[in-house]
């Protein structure tokens, strides 16, 4: 078969020019065709050592102006505890201040350099640090980052950064800073969400340049160009997310496989309330999900370290199948060990819960405003009485009595979400449920007669704030002695 002539650039250009006689309308068609359509899972952020989850990292809560109380404080400590930090973050400095220039930005750089002049270089900010606050006069979220951190996490007049952003605005305007600034870190922080984003802003991108390519062909030609460089790019990360993920598999598929019967016989051993049917279920399909993928992995066998990117390639989705159920049965494991350990006495496993569900009950009594409501003494009541029980955890009723606490904490907390949470409507969003038996969230008792705990719903109502007063406008990143750190920040 002959092969067709590669045409000379020559003839290229001049194709690009009839083409742009012709009309925009066909030359959008040329440019949708060229760039392809933007796929989530090109997006996705590959595992390398600085994207790995710690939980290594410092936390620096710097209140110049008073503005936090000591119990603000405490609980901002406690709640760095659930955030899923990549490595790259060394250190976690949140800071408040109750007055601060028209331009924050200014503000945080001259307190810096005054009393943390370790975290602020020259011209960038100190790299592992991650800075998320609040200026409250004139009113201003701004996160701030080293440079390996925010190459890591995209913070640089990003949509990302737009979005950390906006999830500090509600908690602020709710008078809960601490919830503020927990939601601009864990959106900051959030891998999967930067990877959404991401993807959104190539989906931007592609109809931006397909706009554009009616204005002149000159203009498409160079959107193409700009499409097929991000595509090759993207190529490049999702094989390295293929790599990472197969390696993943490699270690961890074959071991569960041979603990596969025993964790099926634990599950269905387990004689306590918070064992039901639908945390039964959960178990089952990840387990025949796992059981399914046995032969997709055999094949993924074929693969070394050595194969070609190609190759890597073409298996990316089974590898990725397979290294989400992989993750999802190991946390399912650790999940049904602890309610088997619970359920047998584990005196460290009952006090550790207990103190889970005690600080999330104290959460939600500070976010309440008034301390003599009937609702805050309830809370109140329910804290005392996990007090109480930490002393009690080897007594032979301790679980009865566990259970009656979680169901005295649900029946507050709808209470609580009718009171301060009324976009939260069950009956009209099926995706409020709690973290399950395969989620590295999970706790004793999440789900049991639809118990959600506090940082659930807070975190719900954030996102769901941040979505509606989102203004869409880019961080203001500058400052006035020409600093160029990276990071921005944003009135409301």
């Amino acid at each position: 078969m002959n092969k067709q002539a590669r045409p000379g650039i020559g003839k290229m250009m001049g194709v690009s020019l009839i083409l742009g006689a012709i009309g925009g309308g066909a030359l959008v068609g040329g440019v949708g065709a060229a760039m392809d359509v933007p796929q989530r899972a090109d997006y996705e952020i590959s595992n390398s050592a600085d994207t790995q989850i710690t939980t290594t990292f410092s936390t620096q809560i710097d209140n110049p102006d008073g503005v936090l109380s000591a119990d603000d404080e405490a609980r901002m400590e406690r709640d760095t505890e659930r955030l899923e930090v990549p490595a790259v973050v060394k250190q976690l400095n949140y800071i408040v201040f109750a007055d601060n220039d028209d331009n924050v930005n200014d503000t945080v750089e001259n307190y810096l350099r005054d009393n943390h002049p370790e975290l602020i270089g020259d011209d960038k900010f100190a790299d592992g640090v991650l800075i998320v606050g609040v200026g409250l006069d004139p009113r201003q979220a701004f996160i701030f980052a080293g440079e390996d951190v925010a190459d890591t996490l995209d913070l640089r007049d990003s949509s990302h950064l737009d979005d950390s952003l906006d999830a500090i605005k509600p908690g602020v305007e709710d008078n809960n800073i601490p919830a503020g600034l927990f939601a601009g870190a864990d959106e900051a922080t959030d891998v999967s969400q930067l990877a959404e984003d991401r993807y959104n802003d190539a989906v931007g991108d592609r109809i931006g340049a397909m706009a554009g390519a009616g204005i002149g062909g000159g203009g498409a030609i160079f959107g193409i160009g700009m499409g097929v460089g991000a595509y090759r790019r993207n190529k490049a990360k999702k094989v390295a997310q293929a790599r990472a993920e197969m390696s993943l598999v490699g270690k961890e598929y074959g071991e569960l496989a041979t603990r596969l019967d025993q964790i099926d016989i634990r599950a269905h051993s387990l004689a306590s309330p918070f064992a039901n049917e639908t945390m039964r279920k959960q178990w089952e399909e990840v387990r025949d999900r796992f059981f399914n993928i046995h032969g997709q992995v055999d094949a993924l066998g074929n693969l070394t370290s050595k194969s070609p990117d190609e190759k890597y390639l073409e298996q990316a989705d089974a590898i990725h199948q397979a290294a989400v159920t992989t993750r999802e049965v190991s946390y399912a494991e650790d999940n049904i060990d602890k309610l088997y350990s619970l359920e047998h006495g584990d005196e460290l496993v009952r006090r550790t819960e207990l103190q889970a569900l005690r600080d999330d009950v104290v959460e939600a009594q500070v976010s309440l405003d008034d301390a003599e409501s009937g609702l805050y003494r309830e809370l109140q009541n329910l804290r005392e009485r996990a007090d109480s029980m930490m002393n009690r955890t080897q007594d032979s009723g301790f679980l009865e009595e566990y259970v009656l606490l979680l169901g005295d904490y649900r029946t507050a907390l709808e209470q609580l979400r009718q009171q301060k949470f009324d976009d939260l409507d069950e009956s009209k969003n099926t995706a409020l449920v709690a973290p399950g038996i395969t989620s590295p969230d999970y706790r004793v008792g999440y789900g049991y007669n639809n118990f959600v705990p506090f940082w659930a719903l807070s975190t719900w109502h954030s996102s769901n704030a941040s979505a509606q007063s989102s203004s869409g406008s880019s961080a203001n990143t500058s400052f006035s002695s020409g600093f160029s750190g990276s990071g921005g920040s944003s009135s409301f």
